[in-house]
């Protein structure tokens, strides 16, 4: 009776998860609202709460539902690449070795890392198959940002702030690959600590909140992020495009390892909440500082490891 009502949870989940895509795909209200950012949601919530054996149940159910939904088996492939494949990915490498067993420090820098690179891995894969025009990728990539924008401008959307510009474009184009996985890696991370948030909260949690404060990237990871920097920096062309673009996805474990390091250092003074408020505050209003300071400080943490040194905070009160 237990195994047959999870089953039916996960079930659920996945169509909820699949309607919320799907939505967000037609650009209804509902689906910018929540499935633009939370589509992957329900899945973490399904392996989270129930456990990692009913994923296939609900991915199977989401993806039956985005095909029924949509009348097209692309769509049911789009949900699998953009919500089934990354809550997989972090469930895999980044929950608890058990129930109610905490992911630890380790666990969750390996987690991140594993899906910045499946993150490029799709980037690559993408920039591979798309047919090319004269003057290679990159060039490729800032016509067809052009013509999207053109298309936006002529469809009365201009009132957006839509660049019209081709240093602008140009300027966009260049790091739209690395955006996009980005967005990609963002979805599942939020989605995940969202849903063991909220299912803690509910009491229903299968796994302890994840050591977020001790997220630490593996070293393998650093290395290849400074060389994918080298080769944006030195290499010319497409390869430099291809390279920035890399850099820029694997920015990301880097700037979590910054964010864990703030956060600890903050922990040790009184009245957390308030620093941390403010810190967020001046990260959003000065934010290509802020994303540059966290990406450095989460390297120089994996060498000099700050948190280790940092004075205890005090116990009671």
């Amino acid at each position: 009776m237990v195994m047959n009502r999870s089953a039916l949870l996960a079930v659920a989940a996945g169509v909820f998860g699949a309607t919320l895509l799907v939505a967000a795909l037609r650009g209804s209200l509902l689906g910018v609202m929540f499935g633009t950012l939370l589509s992957p949601l329900p899945l973490a919530m399904a392996v989270l709460g129930l456990g990692p054996a009913f994923l296939p149940v609900a991915v199977v159910s989401g993806a039956v539902t985005t095909t029924v939904l949509t009348g097209s088996f692309a769509a049911a492939v789009i949900y699998l690449v953009v919500d089934a494949l990354p809550v997989a990915l972090l469930m895999r490498f980044g929950r608890g070795q058990g129930p109610h067993q905490p992911a630890d420090g380790a666990a969750v820098g390996r987690a991140a890392a594993w899906l910045a690179l499946a993150a490029l891995g799709l980037i690559v894969a993408g920039l591979a198959l798309m047919p090319l025009g004269e003057g290679g990728v990159e060039a490729t990539v800032r016509a067809r940002l052009g013509e999207v924008i053109a298309q936006a401008r002529e469809a009365g959307q201009g009132r957006l702030g839509l660049p019209d510009r081709p240093e602008a474009i140009a300027a966009l184009a260049s790091f739209l690959p690395g955006a996009a996985g980005w967005n990609w890696c963002l979805r599942a991370i939020v989605s995940a600590a969202l849903a063991q948030a909220v299912l803690m909260r509910m009491g229903g949690a299968l796994y302890a909140a994840p050591a977020y404060r001790a997220a630490a990237v593996p070293g393998w990871f650093i290395a290849a992020f400074w060389a994918a920097a080298a080769t944006s920096w030195l290499a010319p062309g497409d390869a430099g495009f291809v390279a920035l673009n890399a850099a820029a996805v694997m920015c990301l474990p880097l700037l979590l390892q910054g964010l864990a390091v703030v956060h600890s250092g903050i922990a040790r003074f009184d009245r957390a909440g308030l620093w941390l408020v403010a810190f967020y505050v001046m990260a959003l209003l000065m934010a290509a500082l802020a994303f540059v300071v966290l990406v450095c400080l989460g390297v120089v943490d994996h060498f000099l490891k700050l948190r280790a040194r940092m004075v205890p905070p005090p116990r009671g009160g």
